[in-house]
């Protein structure tokens, strides 16, 4: 029902024993909002097809955006039944943990809440939160348990299941109310205990007492949350429907002649129909059949979802026509089912109708406000309210009435305050001007330029207008260039009232008694909920900046530690240093003088050749720059391996930037060492779009990220792509963490010398000659070959020594494809550690963050601009002396801090991984009690 009048709003509010103040409380994203909007559709302010889309309580436009509740907000609705009128004040609070604040904001001044509970999901942690704060606030909740439909559309469970699933759903929460009843009666016990043991008067047998007594002695069945107790409601927002036990139980009386009050007890539960002596039987004597529940409600809710989902026009007709409903003929038209379910089911189970009669049936109204609560308001932090002046206590009975009348003593209490600027008042913000403003302003314009026209001339001045001050003085006496449209587009500028430059405050608040009148003076108490006293208590701790780091290597060094100039001798030292590091590589690994790694997979298939080499800065800082273009490629390159037509997708600017990106590593990577390495580069990393390249020199198997753009594309590539997607993810992997203190690395360069996959092929080639005749029959004759067995054998030992994919190519055999397989797994792992070994037979060096700030732009837009850099740190983490120079300056240990190492050791701590250092140094010797020691 919609409220026309305002003076119906007055009279609602004295008939204090029909308002119901409630909230809407959940977990994020189960649906409060959504249901907040079917309710107000109820009431004709928004339209009930856009309940649910127009999200009518988030009027914020961050809210809107992000589609959350950050702030509380309230609306008042009236509800109709019988010859009984509500007002409903409603409150839709957020559900995310961040603003449980305004939650809280919500509890304390209602009386009573909804709690929303997804019928997928279930409990969640924000669901008892707010459950556990609306029992500590001590009001009455209800369950609404939304999103029926996922259970049909969704998981598609029949009636039987999802009945199942609601009653877990039920128990779950009953538990969670059972442990917060249990724990308030064992508190109340042991605090009688703790008074019991101070009063010394007390007889030796009320000492020991059992603590099950008072749970077994307090009835604590109006607590929990049953359908046939008429607190719990099922409902679908989106889609406009919610009903309870009572509209069923109505419905079925009047068809079976059960008595309603015996169907309200049993349409929830293990009780079963028969029809034939129209008698409800428990579960014992009807074994198999489907409860009331599911027999009478739910199934009839999923015929309907079935007939409209499979679009069966002649079911649906005749449901509708059974139900006594009418659809209008823009929903019959539409082609989405759910909105024939929106229009069918709002008018059989309407929301609004279900919720609000439980919210008026079962929650409170403001005169059964308990003294409890009452002294608990009253009283803020410990203290009690026996300690309150005799004038405060004495407004404890003006708590409980809830009186309207004027001669009432005003009570408002505040549940949130905070202080805004008067210009941000809504009466103080520019408005548009009437037809009247603009029309008055129009003649003022005018009369001031007919002024100025006789001062011009040099006749007697006019007596100054009220507004000659408004507009600039012309000397030349010429007329405004269109001064009416700037008088049109001109909007009046707000007059601050007076004392505006003192703050003005908003409040989320209720009024318990008498009438609050704009105007009126108020006097505020201290805050009830101080929170300076709980900060006070809570002891921040901030760790250190956690400045990042890359990983990279460097040339070999042209000079020691002390600058000298390596000689022979010294370099001969390195080198002996050097082959002492690559000791510690584990056996099974090749590595050569240049570096140089060569590892087999553990299952002797594959063997594969690495080699780390370092980007000139240049080349790492284009990677850098152009992290954007390669990550549109790496999308380009997919689309074309899934078969699309890359030519009609690469847009020609697209086309243009990705060959002047090749042109400047082209341009940058010369020499001997770099000959063609730009059109042998395989991927990039890591996440295929960082500062690392892939080279692959391979003979045997060639790829190329340019590839797809050049139209090019071997048969090679797509006959080894999986495989070659396995070498290229142990690439991905190896670049995103290095070995030193697994940072991502940054200007390296990994080139694939080798890769020999002839003995895997030839196990494949051996795997599909032992298979049936007749599925080399058909083989054969699907890829053109006709050769026997014994040929083909022949055919692997006289071609044994040519490449493996010149084979493949000649016999048109199938891909290899081991995809997600033991050997890919084998293949990436094996690629990463060659990388990572790759990496520790170079000089290894730690890149950290160089801030940089360049101040081109004002101070609101500065932290645009602040950029940072990464630069080498020159020295190495894991140096030891090696040259005579270096043994005299530094020591035979080299006891002097080595930062870079100091910065590589910090990193490892911070992530949990093994440091090597002493524990103890210059420790001194034990003294002992023996004189001639």
């Amino acid at each position: 029902m919609v409220l026309n009048s305002l003076d119906k709003m007055i009279q609602l509010q004295k008939n204090t024993a029909n308002i119901r103040n409630i909230c809407v409380l959940a977990h994020v994203d189960h649906g409060k909002t959504t249901l907040a909007d079917c309710l107000i559709s109820s009431n004709g302010i928004i339209s009930s097809r856009l309940a649910g889309k127009l999200r009518y309580m988030d009027s914020r436009e961050d809210e809107q955006v992000r589609g959350i509740t950050m702030k509380s907000s309230a609306i008042s609705l009236h509800y109709a039944e019988g010859d009984k009128e509500y007002l409903i004040n409603l409150i839709d609070s957020p559900g995310h943990v961040d603003f449980s604040s305004e939650v809280s904001t919500a509890v304390r001044i209602c009386d009573g809440c909804i709690i929303v509970v997804d019928a997928v999901e279930g409990v969640c942690p924000q669901t008892q939160a707010v459950l556990r704060q609306a029992w500590l606030e001590n009001i009455r909740p209800v369950l609404v348990i939304n999103k029926i439909d996922r259970l049909i559309v969704e998981l598609k469970f029949t009636p039987q299941e999802a009945y199942c699933h609601l009653k877990n759903i039920l128990e779950q929460i009953n538990a969670l109310t059972g442990t917060l009843f249990t724990s308030k009666v064992l508190e109340e016990r042991a605090e009688r205990e703790a008074e019991s043991q101070v009063n010394p008067n007390s007889e030796q047998g009320e000492q020991v007492y059992d603590w099950s007594t008072g749970l077994e002695d307090t009835d604590d069945s109006h607590l929990y949350f049953s359908p046939d107790q008429g607190n719990v409601v099922f409902t679908s927002a989106i889609d406009g429907w919610g009903f309870g036990i009572e509209h069923f139980a109505k419905i079925y009386s009047q068809k079976t002649g059960i008595r309603k009050e015996v169907l309200l007890k049993t349409l929830w539960g293990d009780y079963y129909i028969n029809m034939k002596a129209k008698k409800i039987m428990k579960v014992d004597q009807a074994k198999g059949k489907k409860p009331l529940f599911v027999q009478l409600i739910l199934e009839n809710i999923w015929s309907l979802y079935d007939a409209l989902l499979k679009k069966d026009k002649e079911k649906t007709d005749k449901i509708v026509t059974s139900l006594g409903l009418k659809i209008g003929a823009r929903e019959a038209r539409h082609s989405d089912p759910r909105v024939q379910i929106n229009a069918i089911c709002s008018q059989w189970l309407p929301i609004s109708q279900a919720v609000l009669a439980m919210v008026c049936q079962k929650l409170p109204s403001p005169l059964d406000i308990t003294a409890e609560r009452v002294e608990k308001l009253m009283c803020a932090g410990s203290q009690t309210f026996d300690s309150l002046p005799p004038e405060t206590q004495a407004l404890k009975a003006a708590f409980m009435k809830c009186g309207s009348e004027d001669t009432a003593p005003v009570i408002i209490f505040v549940s949130k305050m905070f202080a805004v600027d008067a210009k941000a008042l809504p009466q103080n913000k520019p408005r548009p001007l009437t037809q009247e403003e603009i029309a008055e302003r129009r003649e003022r314009a005018r009369r001031r330029h007919a002024e100025k026209l006789a001062v011009a001339q040099g006749q007697a001045p006019m007596e100054p207008t009220q507004d000659a001050g408004a507009l600039e003085m012309n000397s030349q006496g010429e007329e405004p260039k269109d001064d009416e449209q700037e008088v049109e587009s001109e909007t009046p500028k707000p007059v601050p009232p007076e004392g505006s430059e003192q703050e003005s405050f908003i409040a989320f608040a209720r009024v318990f008694s008498g009438v609050a009148r704009r105007g009126k003076r108020i006097f505020v108490l201290g805050p009830k909920y101080s929170p300076l006293e709980f900060l006070q208590q809570i002891q921040i701790s901030v760790s250190e900046p956690i400045i990042p780091f890359r990983e990279t290597i460097t040339k070999p060094p042209k000079v020691d530690m002390v600058n000298e100039e390596i000689g022979k001798q010294q370099k001969v030292a390195v080198i002996h240093q050097t082959k002492e590091d690559q000791s510690k590589i584990p056996e099974g690994i090749q590595v050569d003088s240049d570096g140089l790694i060569t590892m087999t997979t553990p299952n002797k298939l594959a063997t594969l050749s690495v080699r780390a080499l370092p980007l000139p800065e240049e080349v790492t800082q284009i990677l850098e720059e152009s992290s954007d273009l390669i990550r549109s490629m790496e999308q380009l390159t997919s689309s074309l391996n899934e078969g699309k037509n890359n030519s009609q997708m690469i847009h020609q600017k697209t086309q243009e930037k990705i060959w002047e990106f090749k042109g400047k590593l082209e341009h940058h990577l010369t020499g001997r060492k770099w000959r063609n390495t730009v059109d042998q580069i395989w991927s990039f990393g890591p996440r295929k779009c960082g500062p690392n390249i892939l080279v692959n020199k391979s003979e045997d198997f060639q790829n190329s990220v340019w590839t797809g753009f050049n139209g090019k594309a071997s048969k090679e590539a797509s006959r080894y792509r999986d495989l070659g997607n396995s070498i290229v993810s142990g690439f991905q992997l190896a670049t995103l963490s290095g070995p030193m203190c697994e940072e991502p690395l940054m200007g390296v360069c990994f080139v694939l010398e080798k890769w020999d996959l002839s003995k895997f092929e030839e196990q494949t080639a051996s795997n599909k000659q032992s298979q049936e005749p007749g599925d080399l029959a058909k083989e054969g004759q699907g890829d053109g070959d006709t050769r026997s067995c014994g040929d083909e054998q022949q055919e692997l030992q006289d071609h044994g020594s040519e490449p493996f994919e010149k084979r493949a190519s000649q016999r048109g055999e199938s891909p290899l494809t081991d995809c997600y397989g033991p050997f890919s797994g084998q293949l990436i792992a094996t690629m990463k550690e060659a990388c990572r070994y790759a990496l520790q037979v170079k000089p290894q060096r730690l890149m950290a963050a160089m801030y940089t700030c360049d101040i081109m732009a004002t101070s609101d837009v500065l932290a645009h601009s602040v950029t940072f850099l990464y630069k080498i740190i020159p020295s190495d983490p894991f140096w030891v002396p090696t040259t005579e120079e270096e043994y005299l300056h530094f020591g035979e240990k080299a006891d002097s801090e080595n930062q870079a190492r100091k910065y590589m050791n910090a990193v490892r701590k911070r992530k949990g991984l093994y440091v090597e250092e002493k524990i103890v140094e210059h420790a001194e010797k034990q003294r002992t009690l023996s004189k001639n020691k």
